[in-house]
């Protein structure tokens, strides 16, 4: 079987992968001590990369008579460089065998990925409008959602940040000069005030400043720069203000546009001439914003928006670094997809100031659109031929792969852009672009681009290019070459992978304030309830509060009211007791005694007791009417609770007791409870019997009878009435607790049964759960809808999400062995 290796190149993580077929036919990584290995273990550009690849497995694995085949997983348009380069190099080096490649499987180009997204962007959008700034639910909490979502915007803009950065004095300014072809931003420039400007290509003229508002906030105010003047926009009086007093700081006859905004630079780096408004000058922002066109550069032909930012030097000695250092490292966090490119000159290399950039430009490779940053080595019209040939650092050449480095003089593209007859706005470019030409004239002419640094084998020719010898001489055109070839094949990836990720982290932080929501939810549903039990609590002893009190002593009230009864009884008791003695059997006194005990209770039950207690009006009625005065009482007292409680109290709850209450509060229908009287026990004491057959043994029965009858009588209605003994304490009579104390008993134990089960009843309606309110109701009403919304909004975006989840897999899997 033919050799083959693997190579899986993702162009929007910038990460290789290789694997190498066995004989067997099985995939295996690349074994330990592997030349490629150093390429799995940090992120590259795969074209930056190509030549030294192949060359690598054309030397270590093409080994066989039938060659090896290189099969590839990645873009289409590194699969074409891979081809083109395995042909060159099987051509220039040979080897046992033919290489052939073999494109196994691709992903989606950045463009079709973007379109991709942005569609998924709107339709996100769209579903979350609320949250969004002037959105109805734009505020407090929400904000993060729809924060999250618009960076989108800002992610995926044309904006290409091309961020300048490298130490003091190494001709960054000129840089970006030569880049824009005028000379506007100062070179010389005082260290400790510098600016962080930000060029951004355009048709127009403008600058933004910072200034602190009387709040010593910084506060943005634009400026247009016509006729040769700044102009405030007209909402901003205070911007007019400054606008005149920079205009008087920075005028000069005869200045166009682009002098302008080069005076105005040079007065916020407290020129030399300005010493008067010093403070008033450096009362501005680090940051500068100036926009300006590109009329002379290749860049003005790219269809996206080109910022430059000039960064001032991070190693200058002389100045307290730290806010520069701050500055620098906000501008680098706040970047998206920008391209880095580390300015440095030739003797500047090497060494720890170097070393310290690049650190800091690798501490913020996920916000570069590349991870190989491009190295500009400036002011190389002073090296000769042996110095430019000699060769750079390490460390620089094998930075993230193999690094790309170009020469240049961008004076000298700066003097060539202007032309003799326009004037130099930095007179100190003047003398070394004279120099520059002088020496291209003779025979130490250099092409500066011969030296570049190419590890992908790719660079611009002059007619590829269409531009001068003089002027491709000075590496410009081959920088503006690249910058261009990174916007055009690599930042759109970047953008791919920053806003898919910004969409998704945006969804995230929907799905985290879902689960927030939630939480609170149940939080709050947890302390509804406990609102609740304390409300029951608090309800239910209310409730057992409302008791239904029996007056003391009411027995003997009523029973005072039927006491003529009892005394029309007690005065008939001796006759009564005489007529039942000339029934009875004198001479057998034990039996005469039980007889006489049945028939006086017989005779009390009917006539005493029966007739005051059950005649109309009587002791039954009498109470039966005052239980239900109670009971009315205690029915009026439950409708009074739940009024005054009906705040307590859901809708359904309401409506649930005022109908029960309204239907089935009655009064009680007292069972009848009899008033019979209890056996009397000895009616007749022991020594009235000892008496009577004493008198009767003296032949005394009349006085026998009258004995006998007198004794019982008073004896019976002692028990009638009741008795107090030696000790004051009284004995209530048979009377009263017949026919008063055991029936108001009886009857009250009813009314309390009756009541109860109302009051149980109450009692079960508060248990369920919709009755009460727990004063949580509308913000647990409130949390439930904000949590469906969000849900139902993170389920209408779901297939957007999943496309999202999936956009950067590779789209395509070819035929592979």
């Amino acid at each position: 079987m033919k050799k083959a290796t693997r190579i899986a190149y993702d162009p929007y993580s910038n990460s290789l992968s290789f694997k190498v077929r066995r004989e067997d036919g099985g995939w295996v990584g690349l074994s330990d001590g592997s030349d490629l290995l150093k390429y799995e273990d940090q992120l590259v550009l795969f074209s930056n990369c190509v030549v030294d690849i192949v060359s690598t497995i054309n030397e270590k694995q093409n080994s066989m008579p039938e060659g090896l085949e290189i099969q590839f997983l990645g873009p289409d348009e590194d699969y074409e460089t891979l081809e083109k380069t395995a042909k060159r190099v099987f051509d220039q080096r040979g080897g046992a065998g033919p290489l052939s490649c073999k494109h196994i499987g691709t992903f989606r180009c950045a463009d079709e990925t973007l379109d991709s997204i942005r569609s998924d962007y709107e339709t996100i959008a769209a579903e979350f409008a609320p949250y969004l700034p002037g959105g109805e639910r734009y505020e407090g909490e929400w904000k993060r959602i729809g924060d999250g979502i618009v960076k989108f915007d800002e992610t995926i803009s044309d904006a290409i940040p091309v961020c300048v950065i490298g130490n003091y004095s190494v001709g960054k300014s000129a840089l970006i000069n030569s880049l824009i072809g005028e000379d506007v931003l100062p070179s010389k420039m005082n260290p400790s005030t510098a600016k962080n400007v930000e060029i951004i290509r355009s048709d127009e003229f403008r600058v933004t400043l910072l200034f602190p508002n009387e709040e010593s906030e910084m506060e943005p105010h634009g400026f247009d720069i016509v006729e040769e003047r700044l102009h405030a926009r007209p909402d901003d009086p205070r911007g007019a203000e400054i606008a005149e007093k920079l205009n008087a700081i920075t005028e000069s006859d005869g200045d166009n546009e682009f002098a302008v905004v080069r005076n105005l630079l040079d007065a916020l780096n407290e020129g030399q001439r300005h010493h008067s408004e010093a403070e008033f000058l450096s009362s501005f922002g680090w940051n500068v914003v100036v926009e300006l066109p590109f009329r002379k550069s290749l860049l003005d032909s790219a269809d996206n928006k080109i910022v430059f930012f000039d960064t001032p030097g991070s190693d200058n000695a002389d100045v307290d670094q730290r806010e520069h250092q701050e500055a620098l490292q906000d501008l680098l966090g706040e970047q998206t997809n920008a391209l880095p490119i580390l300015v440095t000159s030739r003797d500047r290399t090497s060494g720890r100031s170097t070393g310290d950039v690049m650190h800091m430009l690798d501490e913020y490779k996920d916000n570069f659109s590349s991870p190989s940053c491009l190295i500009v080595l400036t002011k190389c019209d002073k090296l000769t031929k042996s110095e430019l040939q000699e060769s750079v650092s390490s460390d620089i050449r094998n930075w993230h792969g193999k690094s790309i480095i170009l020469f240049t003089t961008p004076i000298g593209a700066l003097g060539e852009r202007k032309g003799g007859d326009s004037p130099w706005l930095d007179g100190s470019y003047e003398e070394t672009f004279e120099n520059w030409r002088s020496r291209q004239s003779g025979t130490k002419r250099l092409s500066l681009p011969d030296y570049n640094c190419y590890p992908c084998g790719r660079r611009g020719s002059r007619d590829e290019l269409g531009v001068s010898a003089e002027l491709y001489d000075t590496g410009i055109p081959s920088l503006e070459f690249e910058i261009l070839y990174y916007i055009e094949n690599h930042a759109k990836y970047k953008k791919c992978v920053r806003g898919r990720r910004d969409l998704l982290d945006a969804l995230a932080v929907v799905k985290e304030e879902l689960n927030e929501q939630k939480s609170k939810v149940s939080k709050a549903k947890a302390k509804a309830q406990e609102c609740k039990a304390e409300k029951r609590n608090a309800l239910i002893a209310e409730l057992d509060a409302i008791q239904i009190a029996m007056a003391r002593g009411l027995d003997e009230e009523l029973a005072s009211q039927f006491q003529g009864e009892l005394d029309r009884y007690c005065a008939n008791l001796p006759a009564t007791m005489g007529r039942i003695y000339d029934d009875l059997n004198p001479n057998d006194p034990f039996a005469m005694d039980e007889q006489l005990n049945a028939r006086i209770r017989r005779h009390c039950q009917e006539n005493l007791i029966d007739a005051a207690y059950l005649a109309q009006g009587g002791v039954r009625d009498r109470i039966v009417e005052i239980m239900s005065v109670h009971a009315e009482d205690f029915a009026e007292k439950l409708q009074g609770y739940v009024s005054k409680n009906e705040s307590h109290f859901s809708d359904f709850g309401k409506t649930q007791l005022r109908e029960y209450l309204d239907k089935d509060l009655k009064p009680p229908r007292f069972s009848e409870v009899k008033s019979v009287l209890e056996s009397l026990g000895e009616v007749l004491e022991k020594a009235t019997l000892i008496q009577h057959a004493a008198l009767r043994l003296l032949n005394n029965p009349e006085g026998a009878k009258s004995s006998w009858v007198s004794w019982k009588a008073g004896f019976f209605e002692e028990n009638l009435r009741g008795k107090t003994d030696l000790f004051g304490k009284k004995t209530p009579g048979l009377f009263l607790v017949t026919a008063f104390t055991k029936p108001i008993k009886g009857y009250f134990v009813q009314l309390l049964e009756w009541a109860d089960e109302y009051r149980e009843h109450i009692k079960s309606e508060l248990d369920n759960d919709n009755i009460l309110l727990s004063d949580m109701e509308d913000e647990i009403e409130r949390l439930d809808a904000t949590v469906r919304d969000l849900e139902g909004r993170l389920s209408a975006i779901a297939d957007a999400e999943a496309r999202l989840e999936g956009i950067l897999e590779p789209m395509e899997t070819r035929c592979q062995d």
